[in-house]
């Protein structure tokens, strides 16, 4: 019996309508299209920590509800289900399927690729300003740098048409998301996405230089990355605005430092890209094995904030109660973990996985690795967090988190970062 044609756009990190190369080739193919997202993409946890949490699984959840809106003024729906591959099965038995995709990088992310590649169709990668290109992935960022400044950068593919009519399939069910406004730092979405980078733009792209190493502030960063990394924003668009205000308001260090930024993202996407599996290991890119320590009070007292030095207690803190840290909490919080402690970095990227509002697998395990000297970096680097605390902003940061007057840490800190430096990286001074 003759089935008639289906193409379906397959969401996951591509949460918007505007540059997505999937649902463009899929509204070309056919005139019967619909869409589907699966819940299952943020179940599941590792080394004892939830995949997604509640901070990201509201973004998420708005994100799909404003891509559903977006989506429907195009005549096509957009199916919220639990099980992928369960979905398809069920559709292949009354059409024939065509499948459209963006390609990830993470190894689960492939494996649910699999599922996938079983229909006819087309997948793209689409997760980097960058066009994919041939590098020395165990090398440095400035390595990557010196080519990938001298390549362009395609334009954005602009919107789709709308469909003639709105194909329905009464055989999928459909899942209800519920939202829980108290878990909300910044409301998901593309149409957000855009609003909030117009916003920045206009009012701070000549300033982020300046307030980007800062503790705490709103609009110390730019807040680009939690729509990033679901893909409510594409790099390659977030370029072009870049551009785009830099004509009207001029060129200026800030400017460019957040097309630098937008570097370092595609650094680590694209060496993971390269790299396969790597920066999720133990050895990372380095093919060295360190005796990380796995001590369970150590991870105990730290999940917990209760590691003694303020700054980083108050880091943690903010973390679980709000999804979110500056890219300078970030770095002293995985220093102390990696070089003060000598904790294994895989239990820290675990954590930032759950908690990170904007957590993205290249970005969170490139960083770690690169941390803990299994990845790009060769040079051995501790931050020291009361140093940090004082140049960044951190008294009254403490204060906030902490309820308290920063005080010193109790017991000899350095010390700590003495014995890690020498016991399990084996450098004497």
């Amino acid at each position: 019996m003759h089935k008639p044609k289906l193409c379906i756009t397959v969401f996951r990190n591509n949460l918007r309508i505007n540059d997505n190369l999937a649902l463009n080739e899929a509204s070309k193919c056919c005139e019967n299209m619909i869409s589907l997202y699966s819940l299952e993409l943020l179940k599941g946890t590792n080394l004892g920590f939830n995949k997604c949490g509640e901070f990201r699984k509201q973004f998420i959840y708005e994100s799909l509800i404003d891509l559903k809106k977006n989506l429907l003024k195009k005549n096509i729906w957009l199916y919220i289900v639990d099980d992928i591959e369960k979905t398809l099965e069920i559709l292949n038995e009354d059409y024939d399927l065509r499948v459209f995709f963006e390609k990830e990088i993470g190894v689960e992310e492939k494996e649910f690729e699999k599922k996938l590649e079983k229909y006819k169709g087309k997948s793209f990668f689409n997760q980097t300003m960058l066009e994919p290109f041939e590098f020395d992935y165990k090398k440095s960022f400035s390595h990557f740098r010196k080519k990938a400044e001298k390549m362009t950068i395609n334009e954005p593919v602009k919107v789709i048409d709308s469909k003639d009519k709105l194909f329905m399939c009464i055989k999928i069910e459909e899942i209800n998301l519920s939202l829980d406004e108290n878990k909300r730092v910044l409301k998901g979405g593309e149409t957000d996405a855009l609003n909030r980078v117009d916003e920045y733009l206009s009012k701070h792209l000549h300033t982020y230089y300046d307030t980007r190493s800062l503790v705490d502030g709103f609009n110390n960063s730019t807040k680009f990355s939690p729509y990033l990394a679901s893909g409510c924003i594409s790099a390659k668009t977030l370029y072009y605005k870049i551009k785009e205000y830099e004509n009207k308001l001029g060129v200026s260090k800030s400017s460019y430092w957040i097309f630098f930024e937008l570097l370092w993202r595609d650094f680590f996407h694209l060496v993971m890209l390269q790299s396969g599996n790597k920066l999720f290991l133990k050895e990372g890119l380095s093919y060295k094995v360190y005796k990380f320590s796995e001590n369970k009070d150590k991870l105990e007292l730290f999940f917990n904030a209760k590691t003694g030095v303020d700054i980083i207690d108050a880091g943690i803190i903010e973390l679980k109660k709000t999804g979110w840290i500056s890219n300078r909490q970030r770095q002293l919080l995985s220093s102390y973990f990696i070089k003060n402690l000598g904790l294994d970095f895989r239990y820290c990227a675990a954590f930032f996985e759950e908690y990170l509002l904007d957590f993205s697998p290249a970005s969170n395990y490139g960083n770690f690795a690169y941390q803990s000297g299994v990845g790009n970096d060769k040079q051995y680097r501790v931050f020291d967090p009361v140093k940090q605390s004082s140049f960044y902003g951190g008294k009254e940061y403490v204060k906030k988190w902490l309820e308290k007057e920063e005080t010193l840490p109790d017991f000899d800190y350095k010390q700590m970062a003495l014995d890690v430096k020498e016991k399990i990286y084996k450098i004497k001074d």
